[in-house]
């Protein structure tokens, strides 16, 4: 019997070697991910802005040397201002929904994690009820 313990325990030193190099790994190369991610996103708000902002310069450049003289009613700025506005408003809105939802399940992750010898305890003690039939019982008579 000691042998096929000794065997089983060094079988989980095998899952726990292959555990540790694969978090390592993680813990390792996340952040790096995070920061890539992070940088890219960085370029395509900067590529937006600046595609944006060089359309609208070159719309008043064209506009300035055609000789048009087009002037926008003030109503047309009002709802162009108020349309602006709006689109600002929306996307604070969807910006803190999003924040929102991250945080409740940042909150979730953390509340697992945190119970997790508690749950670990409860799957020892249903899984040893539920070997305790079948298990050898202790010769008491010697």
């Amino acid at each position: 019997m000691p042998e096929i313990r000794e065997k089983q325990h060094d079988d989980f030193e095998v899952f726990d070697k292959i555990n540790q190099r694969y978090f390592s790994e993680i813990e390792h190369s996340v952040p790096h991910f995070q920061q890539t991610l992070f940088d890219l996103q960085n370029e395509c708000y900067k590529l937006w802005k600046n595609t944006i902002n060089a359309n609208v310069q070159l719309q008043k450049e064209l506009l300035g040397k055609s000789g048009f003289n087009f002037v926008l009613p003030k109503i047309t700025q009002k709802i162009i201002d108020n349309v602006g506005a709006e689109i600002v408003k929306y996307r604070l809105a969807c910006i803190k929904i999003a924040i929102t939802t991250i945080e409740s399940g940042t909150k979730n992750v953390k509340t697992w994690n945190d119970s997790a010898n508690t749950f670990l305890d409860l799957n020892r003690k249903i899984i040893h009820s539920w070997f305790l039939p079948f298990m050898p019982k202790p010769d008491t008579e010697k």
